[in-house]
This record gives C-alpha cells, sequence and structure tokens, in this order.
C-alpha cells in the first residue's frame, strides 16, 4: 500500500503541473507577449501645432477604437497608445480637419516603439497681408472679418487663418480707410497668400480710384485709363505702367497710376482727379504670363466719396487677355460709370470708343 500510494504520488503531481501548464497557456499574456506603442502625427502641409488635440485611434486588426490626447514630446506630436500585443498591426488615427492616417508596425514582445503617421489636411491656409491701396508696399493693421465672425480680435497686418476648401469673402477695416470686401480661392492643404489692399476714402481733387487685385496667372495684369479723344498710344491722355500720369494738354493732371504691380495676389490701384472732365475708358490687358484675364480671378473695386464701392468680375466666359470694364463720364460735378464687361483678344493697340 505504501508503495503503491508511493508510486502515485509522481503521477498525481505531473499530472496537476501539465493541466496547470494548459491553464496557463488560456492567459493572453503567455500566447502573444505584450509590447508598447507610441504615434507620432505630423501634419504634412503646414507642420501645425497638434498637441493639445485628441485622436481617434482604431486598432484595424481587432476593429477597437479608444480616445487618446496629443502631446508635444520633443519635439513631436505624440498619442501614446500604451500596452499592445506585440507582433504585427495597424492603427488608424482620426482628427477633425484632417484625412484617416495608416501607421503599420512590428513590434518585439517588451519593446517601445514609436511609428509616424503623417496626416494630410482636408482645408486651406489664407494668409492675409492688409495694405494701403495707394503704396506699393506701405502695411495697414487691420480687422478683418470672414462673414458675421471676427478673424482678428484687434488690427493686424497679416493674419492667418484655416479654411475649408472653396471661395471665402473677407472683409476688413482700417481707421482712415473705406471697409472693403475681397473673395479668396482656398484649396485643401495649400496655403494661399494674398494683399488685400485698402482704399483710403477720396479727398482733395480726387474724383474715383480703381484698385485691381488678382490671384492666379496671367502673371502680370495691367491697368490702362485712357481719355476718349486719344489720337495715339502711347500719349500723355493714356495713363498705363508707361504713362503712369495722365496730363491734358493744359498741363493738369487726370489721372495717376499710384501702384503698379506685376505678380499674382498683388494689386494696381490708379486714381482720376477733377480734371477728368469729359468721357474715359478703364480696362485691363494681361501684358505677361499665360492664360486668360478669365483664369485670373480678378476683381476691380472702384470709389467714389463717401467710400461708395462697386465691384466688377470680369464675364464668366472672358476667354481673352483684354477686359473692358467700364467708362466713366464726368462733367465736373458728377461722376457717372458705365459697365462695359467686354472681354476681347489682343491685336493692334486699339483708341477708346
Amino acid at each position: 500500500m505504501n508503495k503503491t500510494t508511493s508510486e502515485r504520488k509522481p503521477l498525481t503531481f505531473l499530472s496537476a503541473m501539465i493541466v496547470a501548464g494548459l491553464g496557463m497557456l488560456t492567459v493572453p499574456w503567455f500566447l502573444t507577449p505584450p509590447a508598447y506603442l507610441d504615434l507620432a502625427l505630423r501634419d504634412t502641409a503646414f507642420g501645425s501645432d497638434l498637441s493639445m488635440q485628441s485622436v481617434v485611434l482604431t486598432d484595424d486588426n481587432t476593429g477597437k477604437t479608444r480616445n487618446a490626447s496629443i502631446g508635444r514630446i520633443g519635439g513631436a506630436f505624440v498619442a501614446r497608445v500604451g500596452r499592445i500585443n506585440s507582433g504585427s498591426g495597424r492603427y488608424t488615427a482620426r482628427i477633425p480637419g484632417y484625412r484617416p492616417g495608416v501607421a503599420r508596425f512590428q513590434a518585439a514582445p517588451l519593446q517601445n516603439v514609436r511609428i509616424p503617421i503623417d496626416l494630410k489636411p482636408t482645408f486651406g491656409r489664407l494668409e492675409v497681408s492688409t495694405y494701403n491701396a495707394m503704396r506699393s508696399i506701405e502695411p495697414v493693421a487691420a480687422t478683418v472679418r470672414n462673414g458675421a465672425h471676427a478673424v482678428t480680435q484687434a488690427p493686424q497686418r497679416v493674419v492667418t487663418i484655416d479654411l475649408p476648401p472653396g471661395t471665402h469673402r473677407l472683409s476688413a477695416l482700417a481707421p482712415g480707410f473705406c471697409e472693403s470686401e475681397r473673395e479668396f480661392d482656398v484649396r485643401a492643404g495649400k496655403i494661399t497668400k494674398a494683399a488685400f489692399p485698402l482704399s483710403p476714402d477720396l479727398t482733395g481733387d480726387e474724383i474715383a480710384r480703381f484698385v485691381l487685385g488678382w490671384h492666379n496667372e496671367p502673371r502680370d495684369l495691367d491697368t490702362h485709363f485712357w481719355k476718349s479723344d486719344a489720337t495715339r498710344v502711347p500719349s500723355p491722355t493714356t495713363v498705363y505702367f508707361q504713362n503712369k500720369t495722365g496730363r491734358l494738354p493744359s498741363g493738369e493732371t487726370f489721372a495717376h497710376l499710384d501702384v503698379d504691380e506685376v505678380y499674382p495676389g498683388r494689386y494696381e490701384t490708379l486714381t482720376v482727379r477733377d480734371a477728368a472732365i469729359g468721357d474715359y475708358r478703364y480696362f485691363i490687358h494681361a501684358y505677361q504670363g499665360v492664360g486668360t484675364i478669365g483664369e485670373a480671378d480678378a476683381t476691380v473695386q472702384m470709389y467714389t466719396r463717401g467710400c461708395r464701392v462697386r465691384t466688377f468680375t470680369p464675364p464668366a466666359n472672358c476667354a481673352f487677355r483684354i477686359w473692358n470694364v467700364a467708362n466713366l463720364r464726368y462733367d465736373g460735378t458728377n461722376v457717372e460709370v458705365t459697365e462695359r464687361q467686354l472681354c476681347e483678344p489682343e491685336g493692334p493697340v486699339a483708341l477708346p470708343r
């Protein structure tokens, strides 16, 4: 009896160990040892500060989702996932305003891994600089609004705003200047830099002011203002980049090209004086660069006293390089502007009509 009992003890102990070992195999840690995961998130377009934001992380192997905060660690924007199963894996990160980013990895047991995730923005960035329209480069601190929303709480010279793709109308106001509205085209993942010229109200002998702006090619749009009885070009009564001051036979100045810029995103300004009695033609010529007036995304704002403003945009089918905007008539008291809105191809210089 004692021998039988002593023989059974080792068998009983071995059986217990086997059962215990099988039980331990049911614990996940023994099947898949853990690793530890951090995700380094990066805005590939703008390099935006992602700290203090929250990211939704999905383990694509299991479908499980969790929220994680993003912090700045050593110059990187890191979301700490923490303990994961070692081996191969894939996580998808989602942050509002960005396309989902994916991280694939191979993590050894007990390894700490940091995997980069590149995020592509679904928004665009608009950088607007406000200037005095009467000067080539004279910054003006202005308050900018996007519809009813104030972009700036205090006047600034440069305003940066992230916006959904599309066309956005912004307004700007600064002391001593007329309030102005302009449209800007925003593209996803792109930075749009543009000047926002502000016109002072007319004073002294000023009777009208034209401010041209454009955002795309052709590279150089030129302002032209001609007296209707001009008999040759160039002449003292044709105002453009080669003759910035228009003078009558009497020597009086009737108009002056205040600003002449040559790049998209800039502006040109022409001011008409009270000596401009009679009929005049205002038109735009695509002087340099590839494309048509319709592709330039051009706008002309015409100001008269009291900050009254009219806005002109090219006809939708303006597939030419000359845009006849308007005719101006001044009788010594009243300014009358008649829209022409006629586009025509380049050719021999045409006299006003």
